[in-house]
């Protein structure tokens, strides 16, 4: 898939990362619009943010997944999971005990927040805080941009230039296994009747 030109600059000892630049950014050009990768530091910040959060062991929210068969047909599946609540919407406070925990417990008060969707109350240790946290090889349909040389990175340019072309890369590639099935799906009834044909004597 790679141009042997993007193979070479990428194998050089002595990178040009302007050659580099252009040879990826020509290829995801080669992608429909629907496909191409944006290069956004914003919109990939926004993508990529890591939200904490607590769940309410009181109430639930449904959600649903895509599930597809072995003939390759899809159907959604709905199901309910404990409400995550972010800790930006969460307040939290001391709740007083009642007396006879209180005697049991030797203390007067609790850590607790109330479900802002639920409104019940529930206390801190029974609900830590919980990460959403992305695997190495996970894809955002967008990559942060290239770069820029500096005097503060001089002695890391090539190795941060690197991450982000084999980041970028992957984004791509995901942009082009999409655009192939895409294409696949729309076009596979007759690229198979095609096939057929030119197998038929």
């Amino acid at each position: 898939m790679y141009s042997a030109a993007l193979i070479s600059a990428l194998s050089d000892n002595d990178r040009d990362w302007d050659l580099i630049s252009f040879n990826v950014n020509s290829l995801n050009t080669l992608l429909t619009d629907r496909y191409t990768i944006p290069l956004s530091d914003s919109l990939y910040n926004e993508r990529t943010k890591i939200t904490q959060t607590r769940t309410c062991q009181f109430c639930v929210e449904k959600k649903h997944r895509t599930i597809t068969d072995e003939e390759g047909n899809q159907s959604k599946e709905f199901y309910e999971e404990k409400t995550q609540i972010p800790i930006n919407q969460i307040k939290i406070y001391d709740e007083p005990l009642p007396y006879f925990e209180r005697i049991i417990t030797g203390l007067s008060s609790i850590k607790s927040w109330k479900c802002p969707k639920c409104s019940n109350i529930n206390k801190v240790k029974d609900t830590p805080i919980s990460d959403k946290r992305y695997g190495s090889n996970a894809t955002f349909g967008v990559c942060y941009e290239q770069p820029k040389y500096s005097i503060f990175n001089r002695s890391s340019f090539d190795k941060i230039s690197m991450k982000w072309v084999t980041d970028f890369l992957r984004e791509i590639d995901m942009g082009l296994m999409a655009f192939q099935k895409e294409y696949f799906d729309q076009h596979g009834e007759e690229m198979s009747q095609e096939i057929k044909h030119i197998g038929e004597k």
